[in-house]
């Protein structure tokens, strides 16, 4: 999963005695203030025990909306707790609900807050970041049998509809700051230096009600890298949503054209010189991913052929070559083109370089991520990505990149081992390959290890059902030898229907062939 909170700090309180029936809102928040304190104690050392906690702090924050429903505090913090379990791959597992019906349960929270104060930026960014979550989710734990496009493409429509809304407010508030500062300075012959850290005053929401709810509802003040966030946010939407309706790609193209030419541009210009080059580098990988989508959409559509498909790849060539989410985002934009082209080209040598160049870019990523290296912005204010990012230190969250990464490493040698195949049969000639069957099977060999590594990193991580779902591609790639035999039914007749859903979604993908589907009864 992927996403971004906005959600600042949670207001503090004034310590308050416990009270064995909380009756004011300020009482509700106070329980809920000591369930979540004792969640984050209980996160490193008893997940279940924390998980329980920070339910719990749902559970309160629930009943006092019942008793002060329009107590923004409440709703606000009950939205944004649920939100930060939600992003947990530790604290997931020991939800008592699968996470798509808490991701549920959050974006009502989050529209009930919403309800309250539509002017909020940060409910907007974050109630557009959990429909867009629960579109991912959808998409990666359904298969082509039962995957049905059109409510996730609607989430993530709906999503942009707010991203839109909070660009529109975010600018609005960043101009009337600039134009409050600009007369603070006019209005001060004598000049002196502001004792405000940040010269961008907050700014009051329309719902305020009083001092006792101002640390929630008082509007943040707003940054250039607020707006930025916004727009790649936005483009990250589109980019997924091109995915669901490739026929609605010119329109899709447009808004990002849109973003990429008239917005994120004037924002980077806004951003302090030391960060305008961190920023332009996100902006590009977003311009190449979008571009890669738009190739896939395109070819998918028959609008255009596989050679420019992959000539347009070639944009992450321009990228800075150091960064671990352009390897990874690259390496992904390569096995999506194979994953397209693999059904009429398997023996293609062409498909045999693209699977070889994704490969070599995953495991250059591998060593980079676990070799610790200085932070990168993403790293501080806590961004979830499927790409990686520097950190000094193998965290939970760099644990389940980790595994995704190994999980990918084995998809694509599976691949490998499908293409080295038809090439053999078809007595193609491999480029620097002179034992064909020999090499088909050290793919195998490798894809195992490849998995091995991610149950291993993902059973780190937390991820207990990222770690069940590999395990299932695990235990394939060790029938993978035995084709069409006895053996390998009887080791897939074994898995249950979680399992094969995983047979059926490695066959949408390309790592498998057809025939797969037989085994497992379709």
């Amino acid at each position: 999963m992927s996403s971004k909170s906005r959600f600042p700090p949670k207001p503090k309180k004034g310590k308050q005695g416990q009270k064995s029936s909380p009756e004011s809102a300020d009482d509700f928040q106070a329980a809920a203030d000591a369930e979540e304190e004792t969640g984050g104690k209980w996160r490193v050392g008893d997940k279940a025990k924390s998980c329980r906690a920070f339910l719990r702090a749902i559970e309160i924050y629930d009943r006092g909306l019942g008793r002060h429903p329009r107590n923004f505090d409440l709703a606000y913090n009950k939205a944004r707790l649920e939100f930060e379990v939600s992003q947990q791959t530790n604290l997931v597992a020991k939800l008592p609900i699968p996470l798509q019906d808490f991701l549920q349960q959050a974006l009502k929270s989050h529209k009930y807050a919403l309800s309250l104060n539509e002017e909020n930026t940060d409910i907007l960014f974050n109630t557009a970041q959990i429909l867009i979550t629960l579109a991912e989710l959808v998409e990666d734990e359904s298969d082509s049998s039962t995957f049905n496009p059109a409510e996730p493409a609607s989430w993530l429509r709906e999503a942009l509809e707010l991203l839109d809304a909070c660009f529109s407010r975010q600018q609005m508030i960043y101009e009337e700051q600039a134009q409050a500062w600009n007369e603070r300075d006019d209005g001060d012959p004598d000049g002196g230096v502001s004792l405000s850290s940040d010269p961008r005053p907050a700014t009051p929401s329309s719902t305020s009600t009083g001092r006792t709810e101002q640390s929630a509802t008082v509007q943040s003040a707003i940054t250039p890298e607020d707006l930025l966030d916004t727009c790649l946010a936005s483009l990250s939407a589109l980019t997924q949503l091109l995915s669901l309706t490739p026929t609605s790609s010119q329109p899709l193209a447009s808004l990002a054209t849109q973003l990429l030419t008239t917005k994120i541009p004037p924002c980077i210009s806004l951003l302090d010189p030391s960060l305008q080059a961190e920023y332009q580098s996100e902006s590009s990988l977003a311009h190449a991913t979008f571009t890669a989508a738009l190739a896939e959409a395109e070819y998918t559509t028959r609008s255009i052929p596989a050679e420019t498909y992959l000539q347009r790849l070639t944009l992450f060539s321009t990228l800075d070559q150091s960064s671990t989410e352009v390897k990874c985002d690259w390496a992904d934009a390569l096995i999506s083109y194979a994953t397209s082209t693999l059904p009429t080209s398997l023996s293609d040598p062409v498909s045999h370089e693209v699977l070889t160049q994704a490969l070599t870019l995953y495991h250059s990523a591998i060593s980079q991520l676990t070799t610790p290296q200085k932070g990168s912005r993403k790293d501080a204010d806590g961004a979830m990505s499927l790409s990686l990012s520097l950190v000094p230190k193998m965290d939970a969250e760099q644990e389940q990149r980790l595994g995704a990464l190994h999980e990918a490493v084995g998809d694509a040698d599976l691949m490998l081992f499908r293409v080295l195949g038809a090439m053999g049969e078809e007595a193609t000639q491999v480029p620097g390959v002179v034992d064909v069957r020999g090499e088909a099977v050290r793919r195998v060999q490798l894809a195992r290890e490849a998995y091995a590594a991610a149950e291993g990193a993902y059973t780190r991580s937390g991820d207990e059902n990222g770690a069940r779902k590999v395990g299932v591609r695990g235990v394939v790639s060790s029938l993978v030898m035995s084709g069409r035999n006895e053996g390998a039914a009887v080791g897939i007749g074994k898995l249950v229907e979680a399992g094969r859903r995983v047979v059926r979604n490695m066959v949408d993908e390309q790592v498998l062939g057809g025939e797969w589907l037989e085994l497992i009864g379709g």
